[in-house]
């Protein structure tokens, strides 16, 4: 059997990509292919503390990749992206629906620890200045910094709701 496909082009952030209108149909495993896996105590905190560690590790590295550009930003998910990744995870159960809330956890996590100085990671940064220059970040710096810090936030918000809105 032989299949030709001529996909059409949609615009994406001025660029055209080709569309093909194919999805994968998401088929759950069969009971046969399923194994479960039981802990003890101290084996189950191990295994947990990898499973978050990989997690962990995906995630720098994925963001590493769209700040250098190796991944599109049209690859960056907002709140409806998360939603529908939600309830898709949810439909093959309880468990997946457990595994997808804990990455997300862990990107919010990470994300967190960004060095802006809206966010947790700008805070430490702040306290590693004063800690270095042994004394506080004067108002005005900070202020400003908050500024850009917020409009950065935002910008990166907008981007995910923008890049969400243009898959539905």
């Amino acid at each position: 059997m032989s299949l030709t496909l001529t996909p059409n082009t949609k615009s994406v952030n001025g660029k055209a990509e080709g569309f093909a209108g194919v999805v994968p149909k998401i088929i759950p495993l069969p009971e046969e292919y399923k194994t479960i896996r039981q802990y003890g105590p101290f084996s189950a905190i191990l295994e947990a503390t990898d499973k978050t560690w990989q997690l962990m590790k995906l995630t720098v590295s994925m963001l590493g990749k769209l700040i250098t550009g190796d991944v599109k930003l049209n690859n960056l998910s907002g709140p409806i992206s998360i939603a529908q990744g939600a309830g898709m995870s949810a439909e093959f159960g309880v468990i997946y629906y457990l595994m997808f809330l804990a990455l997300i956890s862990v990107n919010l996590g990470i994300i967190n620890l960004f060095p802006l100085p809206v966010l947790d990671g700008g805070h430490l940064l702040f306290l590693a200045i004063e800690k270095l220059k042994g004394g506080p970040v004067s108002e005005r710096v900070q202020d400003f910094s908050y500024r850009i810090g917020s409009i950065l936030l935002v910008l990166l918000m907008g981007l995910a709701l923008f890049n969400d809105f243009s898959r539905l």
